[in-house]
């Protein structure tokens, strides 16, 4: 069956310590022949592919042959058929890789890196990229032996998601996938430790949730990861081929990151096989909502309706909480900017109250500076967009709120040194002078927060900076801290949730 990826990637790492990943002239060492052919392999999704390369005495890669092989018919094969030509024309191994049939790609560069490395030549030289790691540290090889055993299909339910499409699903579901880990934060209420056991596959998202979550839960549920493949990298399309050779009972995709779009590129390959795509949104049209209506559909797809009833009534009492404060019919609102992933000489974006945090800070009652210069252009109706500094100095606001510039997510598991904002955007020219950096009220928190399932809490957090004496008696961190003892595996403090300037730089 299907190797593990070990040996050739430490057969590379001794490769690219003797030529230090530097680029070197292509060179053979064999002398007397005009030609010579070298052979590779790496392993595909089912078995070795084997490659035959053919190089000229100067190290030029005349022809690319790939051996019999028992990749995916008209997905796997689509890179047998064009890569070979591609890293003959190109005379590189940096060439596009096949959409929807990444590993299949990867294992034919791989395998062609693996025969150049046998006729004494650096397959960095070529263009080959396996000196960089994926953020997070490497992801443990699938191995397909390991994937869940299926139950037999007792009934069926068909639900309808967030776009309105009704899916039918036989049931029970015995193993899932999902666009990016995060998804699974909704599930662990519903199925607990089964939330990883059913677990076959996850999309990657740009700080490394994969090993991120890997790190966190392993030691909770085991190794979970040895049956779950990456169908996709972040913000790209699906690796259908992945998904196929993982088969899971359904594909769950959060359509807030934009994924959408590409699963529904592979819906109608997924629907000749069997696959239903159930599309969820989170934070959706609604920020007080999208979470009930995705933990009820969800409920309804596991086959456990009365815990997401449950896990709802919670979150609800939290947004009846906010609406008995009569926030949105304030006269008086604090004045608000917030800026996405900003340094001192790095101007970030902001939202409107449409969109993202800026959804956040309008249920908690704050005035966004953005929405008067944004709000109705063609440009910031809706989305976000960079505030001119000069209009930020003039607004003067009470409270700043940023996010993605430091803190992290899901990374305090044992052994980690978790992220913390650094607070460099303070250091910029003027904003010294601002009310808010002035009465210490400029504040970080998670990023991903806004689109978790955990948006109650951003809410309630902010509310409460903004109007503490109206708050007073109302602990955001122990509300926090109440919904993780009843619905996840683990503590809230896996996560570094607010930050205040004044607490980090002291």
């Amino acid at each position: 069956m299907r190797k593990t990826v070990l040996l050739l990637i430490t057969m590379l790492l001794i490769i690219v310590m003797l030529a230090g990943c530097t680029s070197t002239t292509p060179s053979l060492n064999q002398s007397g022949a005009a030609e010579k052919v070298y052979k590779g392999s790496a392993p595909g999704y089912h078995g070795d592919i084997k490659v035959e390369i053919t190089l000229d005495e100067k190290g030029t890669i005349l022809a690319v042959n790939i051996g019999s092989h028992k990749e995916t018919p008209g997905i796997g094969t689509i890179p047998v058929e064009k890569l070979p030509a591609a890293i003959v024309s190109s005379q590189s191994l940096d060439v596009d890789v096949i959409s929807g049939a990444t590993v299949t790609s990867d294992a034919i560069l791989a395998a062609v890196a693996d025969a150049l490395a046998g006729a004494d030549l650096d397959p960095f030289a070529y263009g080959y990229e396996a000196c960089e790691s994926a953020e997070g540290g490497e992801i443990q090889a699938l191995d397909i032996d390991s994937l869940p055993v299926k139950e037999p299909v007792t009934g069926s339910v068909t639900v309808r998601d967030v776009k309105d499409r009704e899916v039918t699903l036989n049931l029970p579901i015995s193993t899932y996938a999902i666009s990016t880990m995060d998804v699974v934060d909704f599930i662990i209420p519903l199925l607990g430790k089964e939330a990883f056991s059913k677990l076959v596959g996850s999309g990657q998202d740009g700080g490394g949730g994969l090993q991120g979550y890997a790190k966190l839960y392993t030691p909770i549920v085991g190794n979970y990861m040895k049956h779950v493949g990456q169908i996709s990298d972040h913000n790209a399309p699906f690796d259908l081929e992945m998904i196929l050779a993982l088969e899971p009972d359904v594909l769950i995709v959060n359509s807030a990151m934009g994924a959408h779009r590409y699963a529904l590129e592979i819906e109608p390959q997924l629907t000749r096989v069997g696959i239903p795509l159930v599309m969820i949104d989170v934070p959706g049209e609604s920020f007080t909502t999208s979470v009930q209506e995705t933990l009820k559909l969800l409920g309804d797809i596991f086959q456990k309706e009365e815990r997401a009833a449950e896990v709802i009534s919670f979150i609800d009492n939290q947004y009846k909480l906010l609406t008995s404060k009569k926030l949105s019919q304030r006269s008086d609102k604090p004045t608000v900017y917030y800026e996405k992933s900003g340094y001192a000489e790095i101007y970030g974006s902001t939202s409107t109250s449409l969109t993202g945090w800026g959804t956040v800070i309008a249920v908690a009652g704050g005035e966004n500076i953005a929405d008067p210069v944004l709000l109705e252009t063609a440009a910031g109706k809706g989305s976000g967009n960079t505030l001119d500094p000069e209009y930020v100095l003039q607004a003067d606001p009470d409270f700043i709120i940023l996010s993605g510039s430091g803190a992290g997510w899901m990374d305090n598991f044992a052994g980690s040194t978790p992220k913390v904002p650094k607070f460099d955007i303070l250091k910029r020219t003027g904003w010294n002078r601002l009310k808010a950096v002035q009465n210490d009220q400029v504040y970080e928190m998670a990023h991903a927060t806004s689109r978790s399932i955990f948006g109650f809490y951003a809410a309630l957090k902010l509310a409460g900076i903004f109007y503490p004496a109206e708050f007073k008696g109302v602990d955001a961190d122990a509300i926090m801290d109440e919904f993780f003892e009843k619905f996840m595996l683990v503590d809230s403090d896996i996560t570094g949730w607010t930050y205040r300037s004044s607490e980090v730089l002291k």
